[in-house]
């Protein structure tokens, strides 16, 4: 599947970061409700691509992969812009 269209991060030295896609074929996204805790694995749930827009209109962050250093990051749903 590789590169995904809708939505993007740009990092503060440039790095594009893209929705991360799981082995699943699924993303993740973490509640902001869990604060300090939200990034553990077993605090976040799996989606569909399809579902990624609702999640983060309702403030979810997600887990997003850049394009240069391959690191994955939860991204809060202010800082990605819809492409």
């Amino acid at each position: 599947m590789g590169f995904h269209m809708g939505w993007e991060h740009i990092g503060p030295d440039g790095e594009v970061f893209s929705p991360h896609l799981y082995p699943n074929g699924l993303y993740r996204v973490a509640d902001p409700a869990l604060g300090d805790v939200k990034h553990h694995a077993k605090n976040q749930l799996s989606v569909r691509e399809d579902q990624i827009e609702g999640y983060l209109q309702r403030g979810f962050w997600l887990r997003m992969k850049g394009s240069i250093g391959g690191k994955v990051n939860l991204i809060a749903p202010a800082e990605i812009k819809r492409i």
